[in-house]
């Protein structure tokens, strides 16, 4: 699992009619996530960071189990993460995927800043068998480390879960975008008198978090 230092922003969006929401920001100066956690009457858990416009992003589906009164364990599994890299060659644009994520996706639509369409790519070949790395060259004039042409927009055929949203990711000129899926992650919070905190071994990506609840 990759690891950054992050200014944490943690929002946890929960639709009142399947269960409670909790929300909080927790911050420092080097660096912010987005996350939001969605659980529903079955016990089913949407959990979701993410670095503005989807720089970096990972996004899981599990469970809750209720440990007492107050403490509950979360046991995730990431459908879709994306991490983005150092590019190896600054003319060419790499997309990574591993196996278990390029065969699900039938559509991976590149536009360069300026909203002209680039390429639109499959993770798999004619046979169905999962590219590992896509390389597209790059236009020169859309694509390069000037203010405003210094990125690309990746839009894949997978939506965010909790807004339904396709997933669109910024990629910044010299990097290279990183799929992968079903990395596992568990930990445990406490939910008492509106509010609702980790204790233990805290999410690795995100870190310790307390929240606090709102809406009825």
């Amino acid at each position: 699992m990759k690891t950054y230092t992050l200014t944490l922003f943690f929002l946890i969006f929960i639709n009142i009619t399947h269960g409670q929401t909790f929300s909080n920001k927790q911050s420092d100066k080097l660096k912010s996530y987005n996350c939001s956690l969605r659980i529903k009457k079955d016990s089913t858990v949407n959990f979701i960071y993410n670095r503005d416009d989807n720089g970096v992003y990972g996004e899981y589906i599990g469970t809750i189990k209720k440990v007492n009164d107050t403490l509950h364990r979360l046991s995730l599994t990431m459908t879709i993460g994306q991490f983005y890299m150092r590019s190896l060659h600054k003319d060419t644009i790499y997309i990574q995927l591993d196996n278990k994520i390029a065969i699900y996706l039938d559509k991976i639509q590149i536009a360069y800043s300026d909203g002209t369409a680039s390429k639109v790519l499959q993770g798999y070949d004619r046979k169905k068998n999962p590219i590992r790395l896509l390389k597209i060259p790059v236009n020169k004039k859309l694509f390069n480390n000037k203010k405003g042409k210094d990125y690309v927009n990746i839009t894949i055929n997978r939506k965010n879960f909790i807004s339904d949203n396709f997933l669109s990711f910024k990629i910044p000129f010299g990097s290279s975008a990183s799929f992968t899926c079903g990395e596992k992650e568990e930990f445990d919070i406490v939910i008492k008198n509106k509010q609702l905190w980790t204790v233990g071994q805290p999410p690795l990506q995100t870190g310790d978090f307390k929240l606090e609840k709102v809406g009825n």
